[in-house]
């Protein structure tokens, strides 16, 4: 029989090979209990639950095979479950800051895969900790190249769905879910790539893009990645959506701008000259752009990448909050156009393939590194996954319940060979959930932790 594989597209490959230096791994992170009692689950009823979720999706059974400069997903045609990674970490004895939760979510996304020929291509945690006597749980899964947000989002909400359906004895679905194809081959399929975006993205090669790269003066010595994960209230939240609807922008161009603001501040307080422009760097999700839509069970990599900079005399001067915001509504509705094209500027580059023929050329990583960390163009992204979780993913009946959910991607690599500051938004349950990443080599703890502070304060300045 023959067998079964599945190619990856440039953009997943570029993302295979940044992996074995510490970036681009996908993690989704979400924090349940039991909101009917005080349960417990054991380590054996997790098992059994990622189980059933790897027998019902075909990429988790699935490895990566490589031939010369081609990768492929091959799923195993055995039985896989004694595969399975996962860890299992109980805080209950302890007193556990959200810090310290933060600190161990930090270190687990950021153990690096085997790249062997049949490894898995994910592994999941659970964090046990008490919170005002009350068992409460973090669920981590991290992914290599396999997922995105939304499929990443929809694990976690599934994860725990069956945890529920196994202490209630429910039946279980068992559909199998088979592997989609890769973006490129969907952008065609499903109409979305048309013949005249070639020109569209030689042009987008050719812009004048200017670097934004973090300061030097925010570096302590330090390397690693750093994580905080937080909401904002249910009455904050609307008063954000509220105010940018009427200031004619979305969330994303809101929570970019107020990341300028609060990273201007930070420079402001320690005597470093803020670049006359800025760079963007924008996940943008496909999934609803297809015709017909791709549903989350689906899933890979259907997130493709835009880059944008300001220009000086329109962004810069940080006096007029929503004026600001709604050039940078202006600038993401340009660069991210599916009729004119300008969305497949990366995805459909051939820049891509030489990035992935650096890690063919360089005799190790260290000389990888020094290659491509000169390349970084822009050390701030944002990514955005909106209200569609919320509105499409829906938790299963039962005593455990999902409070809190968030994704990231981590970025470890030193010298940086990525963003140095990624921020991840999720609409979950009426509040906004807001994930801040960074590579400690970039920017220090001290000043991580300043930017978070100045980021909320910012946010509160816009709403009076």
């Amino acid at each position: 029989m023959e067998e079964k594989k599945f190619i990856l597209n440039s953009f997943e490959k570029m993302v295979v090979n940044a992996t074995k230096c510490g970036d681009y791994l996908v993690m989704g992170t979400c924090f349940f209990s039991d909101k009917i009692s005080n349960s417990r689950f054991n380590q054996n009823l997790f098992l059994s639950s990622l189980k059933i979720l790897q027998k019902r999706h075909e990429i988790l059974r699935s490895y990566i095979k490589i031939f010369g400069s081609d990768m492929y997903f091959v799923p195993h045609e055995e039985d896989v479950s004694s595969r399975i990674k996962f860890s299992w970490l109980d805080l209950t004895n302890e007193q556990v800051s959200r810090e310290k939760l933060m600190s161990e979510t930090a270190n687990f996304n950021s153990i690096l895969f085997p790249h062997g020929q049949s490894d898995l291509l994910w592994r999941a945690q659970v964090i046990e900790f008490k919170k005002k006597e009350k068992f409460n749980y973090i669920l981590n899964f991290v992914f290599l190249a396999i997922a995105d947000g939304m499929f990443s989002s929809l694990i976690l909400v599934e994860t725990v769905g069956i945890l529920n359906r196994l202490l209630n004895g429910k039946e279980i679905d068992e559909k199998i879910i088979q592997i989609s194809e890769n973006m490129n081959i969907m952008c065609e399929k499903r109409g979305l790539w048309k013949e005249h975006h070639m020109e569209m993205v030689k042009k987008m090669a050719q812009r004048d893009i200017a670097k934004f790269n973090l300061s030097p003066q925010l570096r302590t010595g330090e390397s690693g990645f750093q994580v905080d994960m937080f909401y904002i209230d249910s009455e904050k939240s609307n008063q954000i959506m509220s105010f940018s609807k009427k200031n004619n922008v979305r969330l994303t161009s809101y929570f970019y701008t107020a990341s300028f603001y609060a990273l201007k501040k930070l420079y402001d307080e320690n005597s470093i000259v803020f670049p006359s422009r800025i760079t963007c760097e924008l996940p943008v999700c496909l999934r609803f752009r297809y015709q017909p839509e791709m549903d989350f069970t689906e899933c890979r990599l259907h997130t493709t990448m835009v880059s944008f900079s300001s220009e000086p005399e329109k962004f810069g001067k940080f006096e007029n909050f929503w004026q600001d915001s709604q050039y940078m509504h202006s600038l993401i509705l340009e660069n991210t156009s599916s009729e004119t094209g300008t969305l497949f500027s990366l995805s459909h580059n051939d820049e891509l393939e030489e990035y992935n023929r650096v890690f063919l050329r360089s005799e190790n990583l260290t000389q990888v590194l020094e290659t491509l960390s000169s390349e970084v163009v822009s050390d701030l992204a944002l990514s955005n996954l909106g209200p569609y979780v919320d509105k499409y993913v829906k938790e299963e009946e039962g005593n455990f319940e999902i409070n809190e959910m968030y994704c990231t991607d981590p970025v470890n690599s030193d010298p940086c060979i990525s963003c140095g500051l990624i921020i991840h938004l999720i609409y979950w349950k009426g509040k906004i959930m807001v994930d801040l990443g960074a590579n400690k080599s970039l920017i220090g703890s001290q000043f991580f932790k300043r930017y978070k502070q100045l980021l909320l304060d910012t946010i509160d300045e816009t709403l009076q």
